[in-house]
């Protein structure tokens, strides 16, 4: 049960949040590429510091990873941008988007990792 009120309640933060950058950047794809990538990095860093700190509480990993970063970052709303510039016929804006995405993601997601590395070492 502690787990499942963590999920929730991380999901109602990240998803405010989400909603928040969105209304920002006026619904734009660039919205949801930016919280890709910042989800990314936070997820990274989460990953790194909970895989050399086990004193995290299992309530707190769920409300932190699968609520919180889980209902921030947009992978589906990220595959219905490109289904939208594939039947718009934009190649080049799905190709970017998409490759510049996933490229991003991965690159965050090391960036996180190195960080978690670096603030360990503090």
């Amino acid at each position: 049960m502690k787990n499942s009120l963590a999920v929730i309640s991380g999901g109602a933060v990240g998803a405010s949040f989400r909603g928040a950058l969105g209304t920002v950047l006026n619904g734009s794809p660039i919205a949801t590429f930016l919280v890709n990538v910042i989800g990314s990095i936070l997820l990274g860093f989460f990953y790194q510091h909970v895989k050399s700190n086990a004193r995290l509480s299992d309530p707190s990993k769920k409300f932190i990873a699968t609520g919180l970063l889980g209902s921030f970052t947009t992978f589906s709303t990220y595959s219905l941008d490109l289904l939208v510039y594939l039947k718009e016929g934009r190649f080049l804006a799905l190709g970017l988007y998409g490759g510049g995405s996933i490229l991003a993601g991965i690159l965050s997601v090391i960036l996180g990792v190195s960080l978690a590395k670096k603030v360990r070492r503090l």
